[in-house]
């Protein structure tokens, strides 16, 4: 009796960790499944960031050229002041929109607006569109279109630097999935072992705790 509670006992516990490891695994089956459709759209992504890196042009304060609406601006000023009226009729007329407005840097230049009291936002659009600080001033207006420039590279460095981790983890995935149970084998013994105690000791076992030993060595055979 002594050695058979023993046996129940580290059966119980081995029986949880491979119910906590089943789970894991059903986890990381799913996400297999799923990886290898993330890992292609972002593949699908960058490959569209790299074509706008190599469209962008260079530009600063000093030398910012924006065709806005049939006009050529030259300078933050001039053009955060051209952003400033866009952004300004845009917001009084009250309307949703979302439409080209100019050129800027290799890319189109977009507004987008709704009905409310929000203020419109600017969007530079190439394969991707990158969307601009919202702000209501010509100095703002003028940083953030440069910032949104910008952005370009840094959001293909960090679609880069995804598409690696997402590699690393599916990778890291399908071996931890042809690692078989760390206990496997112990738990077979014992349950194998209190089965024989069973039967030597003469014990009455109802219909649930024999369904639920079966049901732990189909689990484990599975």
């Amino acid at each position: 009796m002594i050695e058979k509670a023993g046996v129940d006992a580290e059966v119980a516990k081995l029986s949880t960790l491979f119910s906590v490891w089943r789970n894991q695994r059903y986890a990381n089956e799913s996400e297999v499944v799923r990886l290898p459709m993330l890992i292609e759209s972002l593949e699908r992504r960058l490959a569209l960031l790299e074509q706008d890196c190599e469209r962008a042009e260079p530009a600063s304060a000093g030398d910012m050229r924006v065709e806005l609406v049939g006009q050529v601006l030259v300078g933050s000023e001039a053009v955060g002041e051209g952003l400033r009226q866009l952004v300004r009729a845009a917001k009084a007329a009250q309307a949703s929109v979302e439409q080209r407005v100019g050129r800027f840097a290799g890319f189109d230049l977009g507004l987008r607006a709704s009905r409310g009291d929000t203020v419109p936002g600017l969007y530079l659009e190439g394969h991707c569109r990158y969307d601009a600080e919202v702000y209501q001033t010509a100095q703002g207006l003028a940083a953030a279109l440069l910032a949104t420039l910008a952005s370009v590279p840094k959001e293909r460095d960090a679609a880069r630097q995804q598409l690696a981790v997402r590699g690393k983890r599916l990778a890291d995935l399908r071996i931890e999935l042809e690692r078989p149970f760390e206990h496997e084998g112990r738990l077979a013994d014992l349950l194998a072992r209190q089965r024989r105690l069973q039967r030597q000791l003469d014990l009455d076992q109802d219909s649930a705790g024999a369904s639920r030993m079966d049901a732990e060595d189909t689990k484990l055979a599975a």
